[in-house]
């Protein structure tokens, strides 16, 4: 993930600053402090707020706080008269005032980022992918949905199609540069043909207005699958999509294939009491930096701290706090327990023994109660697919390519 502003380059993957085309030398815990800053746009950050996300919450004097801040400024150029970018609002915190760009590095620069090159469907188009590597990056593209909304998303490989439908926060075009990602999808895409799409207000489609129940998930996938299948399709339901895949299951048998379940979950209502919820909502729209970090350690609780660092900041560059409590609270509110029996397609259940976000129970019952559905435990406590070993994707592709 590459954020742009003026004449700076933040690598928060490579943990590199250009400016001006040159690379900066940056201490650590600067980087840190900047890249927090940066993410954190035009929201005032608390010392408490920076001693908890850079400090790991020890005792730090404002001396520290202040000197990390100078070589802050120094780095990215900005006069601590000015406060062109970092401003300090005296015994309140700091804000980061730049104009903060992405940088979509799965786009070809060489050619505009909206010009269509092909056609998908009613309402879809896609953009000429990059070179990525050995492999090509997946075809960046958008569609509009009946509310008409920009929904943007990222198609892959060859075959058969099948469709993720969004469980969380993503940003389909730059996940995919991230090594654990990639490897992820690449192989689950072997043999078939990969369809992402990105929850409105997050992602690629950031700009659009959020879903708020159930029924505006699946008329979303109703309206993926009228762009892209000509033939019946086939669902990837990984955590909260799982609602979404058996609702669309019930409603259009003859229009889908097979299901393959990771993670998932009949009712969000049953995953957490109340006043957990809503402590953790508190914490995403109030501290996004520290909600973020507490999303991975739920997810993600036995990777190291890099990846728990990288899947927290993956989080925060596909949303910002408001659109990310909403979508969390929209995971706890689906439900589709009563749909569950009356699926008849050939469905697997895949769930990890240990995961902390949606335990193992839950997946117990969709292979319980979907007739006929197979149910394989992994090892493992992560909820997100991708962390550990490929044996998620592994099972799954076997079961999607049927």
């Amino acid at each position: 993930m590459i954020l742009r502003f003026s004449d700076c380059e933040l690598n928060l993957d490579r943990r590199t600053l250009l400016r001006d085309e040159v690379e900066q030398h940056v201490e650590p815990q600067v980087f840190d402090l900047l890249a927090f800053l940066v993410q954190s746009e035009g929201r005032t950050v608390t010392k408490d707020e920076l001693v908890d996300q850079i400090w790991d919450g020890r005792a730090i004097s404002d001396d520290a706080i202040t000197s990390r801040i100078k070589s802050a400024r120094k780095a990215i150029g900005d006069d601590g008269r000015a406060q062109r970018f970092i401003r300090t609002l005296p015994r309140v915190g700091y804000r980061f005032d730049g104009s903060v760009e992405p940088v979509e590095l799965l786009r070809n620069p060489d050619k505009p980022s909206t010009a269509p090159i092909a056609s998908h469907g009613s309402g879809a188009h896609t953009e000429e992918p990059a070179q990525m590597g050995e492999a090509s990056a997946p075809e960046i593209g958008y569609v509009t949905d009946r509310k008409g909304r920009s929904i943007g998303y990222a198609i892959h490989g060859e075959g058969p199609l099948v469709i993720l439908p969004p469980f969380w926060v993503t940003a389909s075009d730059l996940w995919h540069d991230h090594p654990d990602i990639r490897e992820f999808y690449l192989t689950l895409g072997k043999g078939v043909r990969i369809l992402r799409f990105d929850r409105p207000a997050s992602g690629l489609s950031r700009d659009a207005p959020p879903n708020e129940s159930l029924e505006d998930e699946v008329a979303l996938l109703e309206d993926m699958v009228a762009a892209f299948g000509s033939e019946p399709v086939i669902l990837f339901a990984i955590s909260a999509a799982g609602a979404v895949a058996i609702r669309y299951a019930v409603r259009h048998p003859d229009n889908l294939e097979r299901i393959c379940f990771y993670g998932a979950y009949g009712s969000g209502e049953d995953l957490a009491p109340p006043e957990s919820q809503a402590m953790l909502l508190g914490l995403i729209r109030q501290h996004w930096g520290v909600g973020s970090r507490a999303l991975a350690d739920i997810f993600v609780p036995s990777a190291d701290a890099e990846a728990r660092h990288r899947f927290a900041a993956q989080q925060r560059a596909a949303a910002k706090p408001e659109q990310a409590a909403a979508m969390l609270q929209l995971s706890w509110m689906v439900n589709a327990k009563s749909d569950a029996s009356k699926v008849r397609v050939p469905s697997l259940v895949l769930h990890r023994q240990d995961d902390r976000a949606v335990p193992v129970d839950h997946g117990q019952w969709l292979a319980r109660t979907i007739p006929d559905a197979r149910l394989h435990l992994l090892p493992g406590d992560a909820h997100a697919p991708w962390f550990g070993p490929l044996d998620v994707a592994v099972q799954a592709n076997a079961f999607l390519r049927g």
